[in-house]
């Protein structure tokens, strides 16, 4: 018999619904039974494409005698951490506080009232069944013990979100940004990319702020680690050589071996990075990535309503790895003319060797040493190549695929909507742009409610979960990139109004930053609120305090709103001793006190070549522009009054002082 989880729209949870173990959805019913039952809880968090929450499952959960004592000593409740990462914020802060780490699957434990008082991670069955039968009596015979515990761990969990604000601040300048830079560096591997060390994870955060600051400040070795990093990770097992995407980290430190789940956050945000360095340098190999990584996104997770799913799975036929793997046979029977050679073109056997006689395909030769030892031209190569990835991607695709995560996240979506918009400015790809706008759209019909608040999640054509400052964060900064190519003030106009909603109910009255939950008094608060968490670092995702910093910097510029520019600087100037001691984890904050130190300029452009002109500049790296365009007399404040019927018109504004406006792009200087 199914579970309650039965009745849930997520993967992750409806993976557990036949599980033996009385699972509850995390809410109100489960916590009203554990005062009622006056038992323990037992928070098991992980999300669909975790390998080991799958092991935790089949080893544990589906077993009837784990399931017995589970069912008989606690109540148990499941978590989607993708849908409900302030639950997961709140266990995993616990966890980290009694171990100095923590991971997934999540499995703490809580008084009725969901306090933590311990808790860990992966466990094997046998660990798991001596744990379950310790926590239980501890919490039948040590119940105040337990009560003093949790209290404790519940004001650690409280005193993470204090921010020192520094005593004798310095200003915002460029000097103290490349402090920030400079200690950023020693973390730095010169010749296999990225950081030092394994496991390593793309980190587009950090290498976002990277590309910022060389185009600003020119650092030579910041440009030939960027780029030594984004080749490297192009050419290793990380992306996948045949059907595009990234998948979330590399085991090793060459970038070789994946955990093969593919993550929306992470393809997201690595088209924007690829996208940028391709307008950068002009490397035709970036814009291929970009290329090969928004085919996967189309062709594997994007709905019929142009929204984007969440993950693939790291598994098939139980198997990590399996359907990405080839052996050289394979090739050969697929390609009877070109398999031998392909094979040694992607490591087959070679560099590319895993285990049980299959390869994971990747790049170990440069194309045009490769090309002279085959007696082929570069251009040659790349039409085998790209001949022989369609030939195996059709066969691959006969192959078990991965599970499909198929619910739709509102802050992964919008940072697929600026993935788009970034790249439709390196060429004006139309496809991009039509996708950008249609989920951009949709989200804007479905999510924003009439009153202003967002919900985070759509699942069976419904949306459900009141939205996180993540969400309204970054849909404000995908709304500002779908501006910036289509020049529809709608567009800024739902950036303005997240914006506002969240200063309303997600400000903190200490401090200029947010907190991640709502205060809106008119949302569902029937959930016991064990901590209200402010999250300020970078992780695999931006945070979202950073990115608003930078929403106040451009909505503050293009409407001029000084209110907005000053929020955004003294949230930096909060957290400027964080970015500067560690920028690996303040990346973002980093990158916007660049943007301030710097100063940031407007490009008002009017008349009827705007958008024409607007176009040519989208193609060039400037970091710190901002371009508004109009080929109509428009009130959005940075290009009020600069509309002259049948002229060119183009003005290069720092706050509010314009030059003398010129009538081509060439005579621009930027």
């Amino acid at each position: 018999m199914p579970n309650r989880l039965i009745h849930e729209s997520s993967p992750y949870l409806l993976q557990h619904a036949h599980n033996p173990v009385n699972w509850y959805p995390y809410g109100a019913e489960a916590f009203a039974e554990a005062v009622a039952s006056k038992r323990p809880i037992l928070i098991s968090i992980g999300y669909s494409a975790c390998h080991w929450c799958h092991v935790m499952e089949h080893e544990s959960f589906s077993r009837q005698e784990v399931a017995v004592v589970m069912n008989r000593d606690f109540v148990c409740i499941k978590v989607d951490r993708e849908e409900r990462p302030d639950v997961d914020q709140i266990y995993m802060g616990a966890v980290q506080l009694l171990h100095g780490n923590g991971g997934w699957p999540l499995n703490c434990f809580a008084l009725p009232d969901g306090r933590p008082f311990w808790g860990g991670t992966y466990f094997r069955p046998e660990q798991w069944i001596d744990l379950l039968g310790q926590i239980s009596t501890l919490f039948q015979n040590s119940e105040t013990d337990l009560i003093e515990q949790a209290e404790r761990i519940v004001d650690g969990i409280g005193d993470s979100n204090l921010i020192r604000i520094p005593e004798h601040p310095d200003p915002i300048t460029i000097d103290l940004v490349s402090k920030a830079y400079e200690q950023l560096s020693w973390s730095f591997d010169p010749e296999l990319g990225g950081l030092r060390g394994a496991p390593k994870f793309p980190m587009p955060v950090v290498w976002r702020f990277v590309l910022h600051y060389y185009r600003v400040v020119k650092n030579t070795e910041a440009l030939a680690q960027l780029k030594t990093t984004l080749i490297r990770m192009a050419k290793g097992g990380i992306y996948d050589q045949i059907g595009g995407g990234f998948a979330r980290y590399s085991t090793d430190a060459s970038w070789k071996v994946p955990h093969f789940e593919k993550m929306l956050y992470d393809n997201a945000q690595l088209i924007s990075l690829y996208a940028n360095c391709a307008k950068l340098t002009g490397d035709k190999f970036f814009l291929d990535v970009v290329e090969k990584t928004i085919d996967f996104v189309f062709r594997e997770l994007t709905s019929e309503e142009g929204l984007f799913y969440s993950a693939l799975d790291a598994d098939s036929e139980g198997e990590e790895g399996l359907f990405y793997l080839w052996t050289r046979q394979q090739m050969k029977d697929l390609l009877p003319e070109y398999g031998d050679l392909l094979a040694d073109y992607w490591g087959v056997d070679g560099a590319g060797f895993w285990e049980k006689g299959k390869s994971i395909l990747i790049q170990p030769a440069d194309d045009a040493v490769f090309a002279s030892q085959q007696h082929l031209s570069e251009v040659e190569l790349k039409q085998l190549v790209r001949m022989a990835g369609n030939v195996m991607l059709l066969d691959r695709n006969k192959r078990i695929r991965p599970a499909l995560d198929d619910k739709v996240l509102l802050s992964w979506n919008a940072l697929m909507i600026k993935a788009l918009t970034d790249a439709c400015k390196v060429n004006g790809n139309q496809q991009w742009l039509d996708a950008s706008v249609k989920s951009a759209m949709f989200i804007r019909d479905n999510f924003i409610q009439p009153q202003g608040n967002c919900l985070r999640v759509w699942k069976n054509g419904e949306a459900r979960i009141n939205a996180f400052l993540d969400d309204y964060a970054f849909l404000a900064d995908a709304y500002i990139g779908v501006y910036q190519v289509t020049f529809d003030e709608l567009w800024l106009q739902l950036a303005e109004k997240l914006c506002d909603y969240v200063i309303r109910h997600f400000s903190d009255d200490s401090g200029p930053l947010f907190w991640f939950t709502s205060s809106d008094s008119t949302l569902d608060n029937s959930e016991p609120e064990i901590a209200r968490m402010i999250n300020s670092a970078d992780g695999v995702e931006p945070s979202g305090n950073a990115v608003m910093a930078g929403v106040l910097i451009s909505l503050g510029n293009y409407l001029e709103k000084g209110e907005f520019i000053e929020r955004a600087h003294q949230m930096l100037i909060n957290m400027q001793d964080r970015f500067t001691a560690y920028p690996s984890s303040y990346s973002i904050w980093a990158t916007h006190a660049l943007t301030l130190a710097n100063g940031v300029t407007t490009i008002a452009i009017t008349g009827p070549e705007a958008f024409k002109n607007a176009a040519i500049l989208n193609r060039r790296y400037y970091p710190g522009v901002l371009i508004a365009a109009t080929r109509h007399k428009s009130d959005l404040p940075v290009l009020k009054d600069k509309f002259v019927n049948d002229q060119n018109l183009i003005y290069k504004c720092q706050g509010n002082t314009c030059t003398a406006p010129v009538n081509s792009i060439v005579d621009l200087v930027l």
